[in-house]
């Protein structure tokens, strides 16, 4: 599995498709070890690296992940298959919050996730959040990526550009958000890189 990893790694940095970065990429495989979710939801499947990641390592785990570009939902599906995982994988085309939302509203997935990999549009994290919390099972956990987006999410934002003020401000919302929602029992901001906050559902 090793070899494959690394092999998408390098096919995704050829390519320019963001991937988790080294130092979250070992976050996520010491909280998936830890946790052994059996069911996980990832928003953000690129070309199926960080999902990859996952399954190698909760070996009795299903994934269920949720990509917009239709491009790299076939290259993931290829990557899945050639590292034996295809069986376990539900590669969802679409857009993040309306299928999210349409799982939310067939009611299939209610407190069905034991796990939820947000690595999607980071602007749409505060926007996703209750309707991940509707999916999540009680005492499951959310890890969110990127959550402090280049050191400028309550940051120094004096070299800030001025494109990413939205961005940032809606980061700050979620973070705000996760600590002091009545649905969360517990969070942990990880501040290496970009940022992971990884939080459990009550």
């Amino acid at each position: 599995m090793i070899e494959k990893e690394e092999y998408i790694k390098d096919y995704a940095n050829r390519r320019g498709v963001p991937i988790i970065r080294e130092e979250s990429h070992k976050m996520l495989q010491e909280i998936v070890n830890k946790l052994q979710p059996k069911n996980i939801l990832e928003i953000g499947t690129a070309v199926g690296y960080s999902g990859m990641l996952m399954l190698d390592i909760a070996k009795n785990a299903k994934l269920t992940t949720i990509e917009l570009d239709y491009n790299k939902v076939l290259e993931a599906q290829e990557n899945f298959a050639q590292a034996g995982m295809q069986e376990r994988v539900n590669i969802i085309h679409g857009d993040c919050m309306e299928q999210v939302s349409l799982m939310v509203a067939e009611g299939k997935h209610d407190k069905h996730f034991d796990f939820v990999f947000l690595d999607g549009p980071k602007a749409q994290y505060v926007k996703i959040l209750e309707s991940l919390l509707m999916l999540t099972k009680s005492g499951g956990t959310i890890l969110a990526d990127n959550v402090l987006f280049r050191g400028f999410v309550r940051g120094d934002k004096t070299e800030m550009p001025k494109r990413f003020k939205t961005l940032v401000k809606r980061l700050e919302n979620f973070l705000d958000t996760v600590e002091t929602h009545p649905d969360i029992q517990s969070y942990k901001l990880y501040e290496l890189e970009d940022g992971m906050l990884e939080f459990k559902v009550k």
